[in-house]
């Protein structure tokens, strides 16, 4: 966001900060270097250096050197691939962004000290800071009841459709699949038989058919070794997305993000995360409004819960570590997390963010916002096992093959959930 209204605001935060002891003490000493991996690209990439950039200034005893390292958004990811050989090699960074895919992995190796050390340490939490995380967020970043992670751009998948349009033609938003299939065939046009706009686009990806899955009221597994995806609730989930695209002809088949399209008049409605919003409106460029909305139905109201969470490395030295810490505690703090979310519109992770002048000022701002709001009591969130990274891989295969007319859903399904069981049964 880019209200103007919002600086004397930060900028009185950050003298408050400053004032409950954030500045590091000073000392005749180098200051401490500390390394941050991430991913976040585009228009996301100046919000994680203006945050870090405030963090210097009022700890001038730490440099934080915020570093991109490649999107961790695409299969066969270069960012995982990158942090994980950096990890293996022994020269990772002293904190990065990890899925919990990537947590489990780190933690069984030893490669992570457990944040939970600093949590209940002298610089630590109080149980009303812990209790202050939205609990799914807690939960995800917990294993074994130990406090791994803590949470940081968390994101939730949403409708994104052009309000003006919808308005325009008298439409509701869609609330059921049955809406969402209804929608579409109202939005689509065709001109001198070719299709000008699609009511929908479907990606090709496990995030698509995943919030499917658990709008239909299916799960990711039936037990800790044997997955539940290919379900017939799974396999009625991806027949309604080929359906759209090949019978209905309502949809098409898009393998990128979507938000272009969306600028170009070229599709009417898509989903994605809350981030999502930044690129929408940057490619919108004010022609129409945007909205958002709690993701269509079958049977079960939910989400998917996405994101990543913030690691320390134990290669860090003592030092290194504490001053990650202070960062940490920095980024996820009520303020840190409410600048971060009206910057990028990801989920704040404290729930006393929602209440801050900040957010109050963005929800009136942006309404809409409302919609992700709505849906963190209907979040889900994947299997948080090493293993999931490449199941998901798999099943990105399995959507594809049955988007493009190579097999059918349940064949393509039942493949992938034979990979995927084979993984997890050699998981000790």
């Amino acid at each position: 966001m880019r209200a103007q209204g919002w600086r004397r605001f930060v900028l009185t935060m950050g003298v408050a900060l400053g004032a409950a002891g954030w500045i590091f003490p000073a000392s005749g000493a180098e200051p401490v270097s500390i390394t941050f991996w991430h991913g976040m690209s585009g228009v996301l990439n100046p919000a994680i250096d203006a945050l870090t950039a405030d963090f210097n200034k009022l700890n001038p005893g730490i440099v934080v050197n915020a570093q991109y390292q490649g999107s961790y958004a695409t299969t066969g990811s270069p960012y995982r691939q990158k942090l994980i050989a950096a990890a293996a090699a022994g020269s990772p960074p002293t904190l990065a962004q990890v899925f919990p895919n990537y947590t489990d992995q780190l933690s069984r190796a030893n490669a992570l000290v457990p944040m939970e050390k600093f949590v209940r340490g002298p610089d630590g939490l109080s149980e009303a800071d812990l209790d202050d995380i939205v609990p799914a967020l807690r939960q995800a970043n917990t294993f074994n009841g130990v406090l791994w992670t803590m949470p940081f751009n968390k994101s939730l998948n949403l409708l994104f459709f052009n309000a003006d349009l919808l308005k325009q033609r008298g439409l509701n938003v869609p609330q059921t699949w049955d809406d969402l299939r209804g929608v579409a065939k109202v939005l689509t046009q065709e001109d001198g038989g070719r299709v000008t706009r699609y009511g929908f686009v479907v990606r090709p990806t496990s995030d698509y058919f995943f919030v499917m899955l658990l709008t239909n009221g299916g799960e990711f597994l039936r037990t800790e070794k044997e997955v539940g995806f290919n379900s017939p609730a799974g396999v009625e989930a991806l027949q309604f997305l080929v359906d759209l695209v090949n019978k209905d002809k309502v949809a098409y088949i898009l393998p990128g993000f979507a938000d272009a399209d969306l600028g170009a008049g070229r599709v009417a409605m898509y989903f994605a995360t809350n981030p999502g919003l930044a690129f929408a409106k940057e490619a919108v460029a004010g022609k129409f409004a945007v909205g958002l909305a709690v993701l269509p139905y079958r049977k079960t109201r939910a989400t998917l819960l996405t994101g990543t969470d913030l690691a320390i490395f134990a290669k860090a030295t003592p030092e290194q570590q504490v001053a990650a810490w202070k960062y940490v505690k920095f980024l996820t703090s009520p303020v840190g997390t409410a600048r971060w979310s009206v910057r990028t519109f990801y989920m704040p992770v404290r729930r006393s963010a929602l209440n801050s002048t900040l957010m109050q000022v963005a929800l009136r701002q942006d309404p809409d916002l409302r919609a992700g709001i709505d849906s963190v009591l209907l979040a889900k969130t994947e299997p948080g096992v090493a293993e999931w990274q490449e199941i998901r891989d798999t099943v990105d295969g399995a959507v594809e093959a049955a988007l493009f007319g190579k097999m059918t859903p349940k064949d393509a399904l039942d493949g992938a959930a034979a990979k995927a069981n084979r993984l997890l049964a050699q998981r000790k």
